[in-house]
């Protein structure tokens, strides 16, 4: 796998997955043709990281890249910009059918997809939601428990209190915790991949 964190941010927003298989003796130009777009992407404004995973076949025929915005309308700017219209028509010259193409939004970005997952296979919504909720319960009661030994807190209005644990909950779900506990949880989100 190739990977290049742009900045080092962390991954939340849109997220697009592109699946492109190579024709027949086409590899090498298709490899670079990518290299291309990912080149053009690394500048693209909102961008958090690209990853290319390498064909495995049989099992994973295709060149898949990875990419996360910090935004569905950074992400719609990159896909229709001049530069990238103009790249992936290269690379679809290089490309066996039409590639794959798949936007993740939203909670649906806390659930990572292993790299050996089609696109395609994401869990099943019951099972995001009591992933999340698992996730969820017990971080609310540690944020409110840790919140409570701050004296401070107590004298803070009930509304802005609120807003602030929930601001906590939200970013240590979206940064710290769901990235772990997806992986942790994948033997039951993603069944057929283990």
């Amino acid at each position: 796998m190739v990977s290049d964190d742009a900045g080092n941010r962390p991954s939340e927003g849109a997220t697009k997955i592109i699946d492109r298989v190579p024709k027949t003796g086409k590899e090498h130009q298709l490899e670079s043709a990518i290299r291309d777009i990912t080149d053009a992407m690394r500048n693209a404004p909102g961008i958090n990281s690209v990853h290319v995973v390498r064909p495995t076949p049989p099992h994973q025929p295709a060149y898949r890249v990875i990419c996360t915005f910090d935004s569905d309308e950074h992400l719609h700017t990159w896909d229709a910009s001049d530069d990238h219209l103009r790249l992936v028509a290269a690379a679809d010259e290089f490309t066996e059918g039409e590639p794959q193409r798949t936007w993740l939004t939203g909670l649906e970005t806390w659930f990572t997809l292993p790299v050996s997952v089609n696109a395609e296979t994401r869990p099943p919504a019951y099972k995001m939601a009591i992933t999340t909720y698992v996730a969820l319960f017990p971080t609310i009661l540690l944020v409110h428990a840790v919140l409570g030994y701050v004296p401070e807190f107590g004298a803070v209005p009930t509304v802005l209190a609120n807003g602030i644990a929930v601001a906590i909950v939200v970013i240590l779900m979206t940064y710290v915790i769901m990235p772990r506990f997806t992986r942790l949880m994948a033997f039951w989100l993603y069944p057929h991949q283990h």
